[in-house]
């Protein structure tokens, strides 16, 4: 989408955005110690000292960058969510199989989970909005899950369903890789949870052992 820019009014002035670099350090800080509690322990069982404990700020700068917990947890997660999802997007640049971009972006997700442990667990405990199949933070996912049944590519399930069985899918995959007992490696399990889910959504038994395979390769190696 193309967006012209508007016309500076000659009347105005444009001043520079200035920042603090000392305010930055202190957001960062508090995001990143946040990310570490969470990915422990859910939003109810992490105090606002233990947070400005871990970053080591004064409990006062919470609040002047965060209205209260939830806030800073949704902040969180968000910030993660971005991240995992312009991975999916580059990991999916050209990619016009529905069925095919769904195990790509499965595969993408254990990888972040591998390489980032603490950022994906604390998704993985914040990120509950996700649950609701119609959350503007799933619009993504539904254009893709609409886009396959349209094309025959899905079948037996409608859009909302197709949503919640990927969903689903991805949390019970995350949950393994985060796992430390489990006795699969991650990349062994990635083939065979995404070909079980294009499985679930319709796609030939053959054709989802396919596309998982080459998911997990092209993405996890």
């Amino acid at each position: 989408v193309n967006i012209r820019p508007m016309r500076a009014d000659k009347t105005s002035t444009t001043a520079a955005v200035r920042t603090d670099p000392r305010r930055d350090r202190t957001r960062d800080a508090l995001l990143r110690a946040g990310q570490r509690l969470f990915a422990e322990r859910d939003v109810d069982g992490v105090s606002v000292d233990e947070i400005v404990d871990a970053a080591a700020v004064a409990k006062g700068s919470f609040y002047n960058h965060f209205a209260d917990k939830g806030v800073f947890a949704r902040e969180i997660a968000a910030g993660v969510r971005r991240d995992v999802e312009q991975l999916v997007n580059q990991a999916n640049d050209g990619i016009d199989d529905p069925a095919l971009d769904v195990s790509r972006a499965l595969c993408v997700f254990i990888r972040f989970a591998m390489e980032h442990r603490d950022r994906a667990r604390a998704l993985w405990r914040l990120n509950t909005g996700a649950t609701l199949a119609d959350a503007p933070i799933n619009r993504g996912l539904r254009e893709v899950v609409q886009r396959g049944i349209e094309r025959g590519i899905f079948k037996h399930v409608d859009v909302e369903t197709g949503v919640l069985l990927v969903m689903g899918n991805f949390v019970i995959t995350l949950r393994h890789v985060f796992d430390d007992h489990a006795h699969k490696r991650p990349e062994h399990v990635a083939p065979q949870m995404a070909s079980g889910l294009l499985r679930s959504l319709g796609v030939p038994a053959a054709r989802a052992a396919k596309l998982g395979e080459a998911a997990a390769r092209d993405i996890l190696g």
